[in-house]
């Protein structure tokens, strides 16, 4: 691991911790094993780790989510392969989900970019659920009354709420990754070819 994958680690754990606004970049750099300087070496502000461990975790999750969808043998499958990969991911990178959907929201409030690469990022993920949708369709493992680009925003909107319920602690929520895909499943399911 690389001393700023490791300021980036610790610095995750620690603002899903303690809170962004209340972790300190010194706490940050004994946590880190590492001088303060090196934290601005890397990163020019806190703000700056906190974007880094948007983008890092983003991009992961958009390439796998992308690379899960392919792995399937219809689009139903998908969809829920999909579903399942969201919640192991959200479990593997508790800490940095902790963090994005609790502090990086309050970040892109006064900021335009990283609200349009938020938007640019939660459209890939909407259109990947959309093509499983769509595949389904035409494989016929999803209903043909499907509305794949809705059902894509429903999907994408469950996933943030259960992610946001989850890792806020609002509220409890047993097994929400087989609730959400039963769900799914059950809505989706083209029962004309049962």
């Amino acid at each position: 691991m690389t001393k700023k994958q490791k300021i980036l680690r610790e610095a995750a754990r620690l603002f899903a911790e303690k809170g962004f606004i209340e972790t300190s970049t010194q706490e940050i750099a004994e946590a880190a094993e590492t001088a303060t300087g090196t934290i601005f070496y890397h990163f020019a502000t806190k703000e700056g780790i906190l974007k880094e461990i948007y983008v890092n975790l983003i991009n992961e999750y958009l390439d796998e989510m992308a690379q899960t969808a392919k792995s399937a043998a219809n689009g139903l499958e998908a969809v829920e392969k999909i579903l399942r990969m969201h919640f192991a991911f959200a479990r593997d990178y508790r800490a940095e989900f902790t963090v994005c959907h609790r502090d990086m929201p309050a970040q892109i409030v006064f900021d335009e970019t990283r609200r349009d690469t938020m938007r640019r990022n939660t459209d890939r993920s909407i259109s990947i659920v959309k093509e499983a949708i769509e595949k389904g369709i035409a494989d016929g493992s999803v209903r043909p009354d499907a509305d794949p680009l809705n059902d894509a925003k429903l999907i994408k909107a469950m996933l943030l709420g259960t992610a946001r319920m989850t890792h806020l602690s609002v509220t409890e929520f047993d097994d929400a990754e087989k609730t959400t895909c039963d769900f799914c499943m059950s809505a989706l399911r083209n029962r004309g070819t049962e």
